[in-house]
């Protein structure tokens, strides 16, 4: 297939009984099929030119050893595809810039012995290079391991040496020291998580649990939740369209709890069930699944080269993730190690609960949409049974954080006001965010906003 075929699922399409299977199974396809493109000398042809120039390829990797770890009965890896990416990797670290690079343990000195690392796991070690990342961090090259350095490089640079059987240097603490440090385990708000914060806090769980391979390390913030943060989060996200997000938090959701509702039988206001759901609905018929920057309008405009180029550049990261997603939710049936249990949700989805999760972010609801939406909650409010407050409040809170993401205030005071007439206005998130309005965040003297309204 082309890659400037603009081909979709229609809206309502059916989607596969076992969505993480079939989603599987086509980004696997698709990765065979688009093999090339990990190359760094055919990425800089047509794409700008990345820091580290193997990082699709690193990535491409850990998602090959996840699916080696324990590899879904009902997916097939084929040999083609394995052996391509080791075969590319090889020529990669056998390039003598690849040690050049090495050797100046740079910020990208920990993402050089992570690929000849994950090359010895994936059976086609490099003894020397080896030696020369453990001659590296004997001395401190870089500082990386140092205690001034973020708390989330410092957690990566520990998950990289323990899965790679490397002894950590003296000073670095272990993972359940540093996990303690990270953005999960301090219990963020979610009102006030931007994007890059988002995947500081989905990156920190992913190393923490070596996805899903061990529990998350014990204490502070309750488990529960935890799960909770990332359940709201998915909403968010669901409600954007940031579909890379979206799998990074279907994955998190099932490092933390068993894993949720299969073969279709989930309800659906679960945001696992839709968040699965979205996903497959996303992937193109090629298997890709597009990216928060991945413009499907701008695909017939380019031929050829550009094309496959433009539909790489823009999927393989979301494709990545929703593969790596799905690995680890089919690999984890048992929910062995996971830490709590995922709320009950409601068991439908009422009108106007804010059913905006999209597949772009151009179609995320807007100022107007939002307002819209709490007015009718607003006036529907006092003859709405408890499964529709329940379902209300819960797309609620996920637009708080939307309206706070975007500065919007109107938007905030509009939907606490639907919150208000609900009852549901004591949460927490509903708290942070009346606070923010009484001490007059994101007012002008033209911005047209108010105080919260109160009916």
């Amino acid at each position: 297939m082309s890659a400037s075929d603009t081909r979709s699922r229609a809206p309502g399409a059916a989607v596969p009984d076992d969505p993480a299977v079939a989603l599987l199974s086509g980004v696997i396809r698709w990765l065979e099929e688009h093999l090339a493109w990990f190359d760094p000398d055919q990425w800089e042809r047509m794409l700008p030119r990345r820091p580290f120039r193997p990082g699709p390829l690193l990535e491409l990797l850990g998602l090959l050893r996840l699916l080696d770890r324990a590899a879904p009965a009902r997916v097939r890896v084929p040999a083609a595809l394995r052996e391509g990416a080791l075969a590319l990797a090889e020529r990669v670290v056998d390039d003598p810039g690849f040690a050049t690079r090495l050797r100046r343990a740079d910020p990208y000195f920990p993402y050089h012995l992570n690929l000849v690392a994950l090359l010895g796991i994936l059976g086609r070690p490099r003894p020397a290079l080896r030696e020369e990342c453990l001659a590296l961090l004997a001395v401190g090259a870089g500082g990386h391991t140092r205690p001034h350095k973020p708390v989330l490089n410092r957690l990566e640079m520990r998950f990289f040496l323990d899965r790679a059987g490397i002894a950590a240097p003296p000073g670095l603490p272990d993972t359940a020291t540093l996990y303690g440090q990270s953005l999960p385990a301090l219990g963020p708000d979610p009102l006030f998580l931007d994007d890059s914060e988002t995947y500081a806090f989905t990156h920190a769980l992913f190393y923490a649990t070596d996805f899903g391979a061990r529990p998350l390390p014990a204490g502070e913030p309750d488990p529960g939740l935890l799960l909770e943060t990332v359940l709201l989060l998915l909403d968010v996200d669901l409600t954007r369209g940031h579909l890379d997000l979206v799998a990074e938090l279907l994955l998190c959701a099932d490092l933390l709890c068993p894993a949720g509702p299969r073969d279709g039988d989930g309800p659906d206001g679960d945001p696992v069930t839709r968040g699965w759901d979205t996903l497959a609905r996303a992937q193109r018929p090629d298997g890709a699944v597009p990216g928060p920057v991945h413009r499907p309008e701008r695909l017939p405009g380019l031929t050829g080269e550009k094309a496959d180029a433009y539909l790489f550049g823009t999927c393989y990261h979301t494709t990545l993730a929703a593969g790596l997603a799905a690995a680890v939710r089919l690999n984890s049936r048992s929910g062995a190690g996971r830490v709590a249990r995922r709320p009950e949700p409601a068991r439908a989805t009422p009108p106007h609960t804010a059913p905006f999760a999209t597949t772009s972010p151009d179609a995320a609801p807007d100022a107007d949409e939002i307002r819209r939406w709490s007015a009718t909650v607003r006036a529907a409010a006092a003859r709405a049974t408890d499964q529709e407050r329940t379902a209300w409040s819960t797309a609620g809170q996920a637009l708080l954080v939307v309206c706070a993401q975007r500065h919007d205030r109107p938007g905030l005071a509009a939907v606490l006001g639907a919150l208000r007439a609900l009852g549901r206005d004591g949460t927490p998130l509903a708290r942070s965010a009346a606070a923010l309005l009484a001490a007059g965040w994101c007012a002008s003297a033209t911005d047209g906003s108010g105080p919260a309204p109160h009916d």
